[in-house]
Parts: C-alpha cells; structure tokens; sequence
C-alpha cells in the first residue's frame, strides 16, 4: 500500500539498523518476515493478510501479484488486497501536478493497478469468492477507520516526535518524484507548492494508510491480521515497539514480505 503500506512513492524508507524485526519463516515462494515477537505470533496465527498494492509502484507485476496471492491464500484464512486510493491526486500535486492533471493521473494509475490484480487473481486459480480487492476509499466509509484515521491526525497535531518522523517520510519522496513530473504534465513542486506544502500534501497519503497499519481487524472484522509489504516501512517503531498514542492493537502486525523470484 505503506509504499505500505510505508508511503507509496517510487522510493521506500529504510528501517533503522536498530529495528526488532524477527528472523524469517521461509514457506515456498516468499518469506515472511514478522517485524516483532507479537507479528510472529500473529503469523502463527494466520487470521487475515492485508497486502497493500501502491498504484504507480512498478513492482508489482502480474508474475508477481499472482505468486503472492497464491502464497497468502495457502498460508492465511483470509487474504484481502487494498489499493490506496484516497489522497494518491494529493501525492501527484505534491510532486508538482496542477490540481486537474494530478486527479486524472490518479484515475490513470488507479485503473492501471485494479487490472493487473484483476489479472493476477485470474491467473492465480483462487476461486473467485476468495478474490476479495477494495479501494481504500471504501473502506474509509467506516466508522472504525474514522476514528483511527482521526486518532493519526491527533498524534501528527500533539506529539512532535510523530509528526517529525511522518513529515520527513513524506518529504524525503517529494523532491525525486518531482524532478520527473514534467514528462507527463507536471510541473516543478518548487513552481506550484513551497516545500512545506508540498509535503503537507504528501503527508495526506500517509496518514490514509496508517490505520490498517494499527487496526485492520476493526475495520474489516477479522480477529487478527497482517500488513505486508515487499520493502521496510520508516514508522514501525512507532507503531509495533513505542507505547505512544499511534501503537499498533495487539491483534495487529506487519511482515516484510520476500519473494524468492523478484529482486527487491
């Protein structure tokens, strides 16, 4: 999703080198890495996998959709694909889109993902009551995310931390995705936002994404589940090892997710 389910941008913060992130539980085709001993837990588990697919994001092909449908459908009760949709126009206006050009891109983009999961479940034989994809905007509609999605603004307003770890995620995308906006309409962030604008802007699509990354289960009504994602997310301290006011509920995790056939 960050960049999952971190922020989805072309470029993904890395976890610092102090981070607890468990050993691997290698299963077939991918590897799953539980980011703490409670992620393991929930692994063990094997309620409900959320996989977040970042609209834009080239990684996720096809070949590799499928294999990683096939492999969370053997492994979890319940496997559900979310498309981070809501403030994606947010993220092309903070990377220099003019208001128009930035919400038909995200149309574009949106589109352009939605068939490739469709293409993948298809190729992947899962029966089609299983193939279960939502756009986050959706989702959003309930009241359980409202009150999380208000709880992320609340830290981001009172706690200096937070909002500094957020803010620099987001603003560290800003700058490489504007210097190629051009070609397709855009124009320079610096021309249409200061710099704290456009990361202000940026910053929406991660606040959108941090609930499920705190408590899918109350917004899907699962007993447990999982994030994945294929690369590290710079706020899971935040979430899985700090006691502060974004921690994660105890039936919520995330694993790194390693496909043995895709380079990273």
């Amino acid at each position: 999703m960050s960049n999952c389910l971190t922020t989805t941008t072309p470029t993904t913060p890395s976890i610092p080198a102090s981070a607890p992130v468990c050993g691997p539980v290698t299963a077939s085709s991918h590897t799953p890495q539980p980011y703490t001993s409670n992620c393991r837990r929930l692994l063990h588990e094997a309620d409900h996998l959320l996989i977040g697919v970042s609209p834009g994001n080239g990684y996720f092909s096809i070949p590799t959709l499928t294999r990683m449908f096939r492999w969370a459908h053997t492994t979890f009760r319940q496997v559900d694909v979310i498309v981070p949709d809501r403030s994606l126009a947010s993220n092309y206006r903070a990377q220099g889109y003019p208001d128009k050009a930035a919400h038909k891109k995200a149309r574009a983009e949106v589109s352009c993902v939605r068939r490739r999961i469709r293409r993948a479940w298809e190729r992947s034989e899962i029966p089609e009551e299983h193939q279960r994809t939502h756009l986050l905007s959706d989702l959003a509609r309930s009241d359980a995310y409202e009150r999380l999605h208000q709880r992320v603004r609340d830290a981001l307003t009172t706690d200096e931390r937070i909002h500094a770890v957020c803010r620099n995620l987001s603003a560290r995308a800003v700058p490489v995705a504007a210097a190629d906006s051009a070609e397709d309409g855009g124009t320079n962030a610096s021309a249409t936002d200061t710099d704290g604008d456009a990361t202000a802007l940026a910053l929406e699509y991660l606040i959108d994404e941090l609930p499920f990354f705190m408590d899918t289960p109350s917004i899907i009504g699962v007993p447990s589940s999982l994030v994945s994602y294929h690369a590290p997310v710079g706020f899971a301290d935040l979430l899985y090892t700090e006691d502060g006011p974004l921690h994660a509920a105890p039936n919520q995790g995330f694993i790194l997710l390693e496909d043995h056939a895709t380079p990273h």
